[in-house]
């Protein structure tokens, strides 16, 4: 679409004038259906000033997501190549899942609002426009079942990368897939199956997840203000969603090579790398029960060990509480 080839030259220009005839030329097309292109843009939000006699800008503080702009980042061979953005949705997750039959292995689907975004065990998830990332990426991998967590940690080691590249700090994973920022959860993962019932084996998987990027204008919700952060809490200038979005596509892919290739080993040392509550002392929360143990380390299936009443045990699936020391803080509980 015009539109949208229009939009990847202003976002390759972000904050730079380009001429209407440039562009014309570069894309072949006609003047008109240019300014056509502009206007549409303008209508869906996006901040373009012209300029007479100069050309037209896309704002360098624009940080509207678009397909264009995660496009221009991406360096992957299949997932994202396929991709849909959405001004609003109700979820990622629940769109790949009515589509997963037709969309190709590597869809991914992002936008800039939920409306009813869900993380684990069926809690919400709060996806307020502006303010965060929300996507989801379909799979339809040839992996046996009991290897499905380990999209999800895939999916942990993905985005701490991406947090690095992008917001210029390195953040922390607390079992299972928590990503947290001085005891700030900064997203949440959700990884969905669909399971042959005669096979048992994987129709398909959809790893969603939510970044909050910056707080929302109206403020968080005052039940979750103590436990979650985002991203410009703790980088040293804007992120910008498009670059953050491919970052972490691009990592995921590596990731999911590493597991589709067998190589789980090299993922695991990359997920314990980011796991700095090993060695401590923690709570393992199971049925609304909570015991203390000492973290041990992380199997080569994702799963957690710990010693708890003088006996080794490994923990499968759950959630940890732990305690962080934060400079000259008390210790808190997360």
């Amino acid at each position: 679409m015009v539109r949208d080839d229009v939009l990847q030259v202003l976002e390759e220009h972000r904050g730079e004038l380009v001429s209407g005839g440039m562009l014309a030329r570069e894309l072949t097309v006609s003047r008109t259906a240019v300014w056509k292109a502009i206007t549409a843009l303008r209508e869906e939000g996006f901040p373009i000033e012209s300029v007479a006699g100069g050309g037209y800008r896309l704002s360098s503080s624009s940080d509207a997501l678009s397909s264009a702009g995660i496009t221009m980042h991406l360096t992957t061979e299949f997932i994202g190549r396929s991709l849909d953005v959405f001004s609003e949705i109700d979820s990622t997750n629940n769109f790949l899942k009515l589509h997963a039959a037709e969309l190709p292995h590597g869809h991914t689907a992002v936008a800039d609002c939920q409306t009813a975004g869900r993380g684990r065990r069926g809690r919400s998830f709060l996806s307020p426009s502006g303010s965060g990332v929300y996507l989801s990426i379909l799979l339809h991998p040839s992996l046996p079942l009991e290897q499905i967590n380990l999209i999800t940690v895939g999916a942990a080691v993905a985005i701490c990368h991406a947090i690095e590249e992008t917001a210029d700090f390195s953040p922390s994973i607390k079992w299972v897939n928590d990503v947290l920022q001085n005891g700030k959860k900064l997203c949440g993962i959700l990884t969905e199956a669909s399971v042959e019932a005669e096979t048992g084996s994987l129709n398909y998987a959809i790893v969603g997840i939510g970044i909050n990027v910056r707080t929302p204008e109206c403020g968080l919700p005052e039940e979750i203000r103590s436990i979650a952060g985002s991203l410009e809490d703790f980088a040293p200038h804007a992120v910008h969603r498009n670059a953050l979005v491919a970052a972490f596509l691009n990592h995921m892919e590596r990731c999911y090579h590493l597991i589709a290739s067998g190589n789980t080993a090299a993922l695991m040392e990359d997920y314990r790398s980011y796991m700095k509550f090993l060695g401590q002392e923690i709570r393992v929360i199971s049925n609304g029960k909570a015991e203390p143990a000492r973290a041990l380390s992380i199997n080569e299936h994702g799963h957690l060990i710990v010693e708890k009443n003088g006996t080794t045990e490994t923990i499968l699936a759950g959630e940890i509480s732990i305690r962080l020391e934060e400079q000259t803080d008390m210790p808190k509980e997360i």
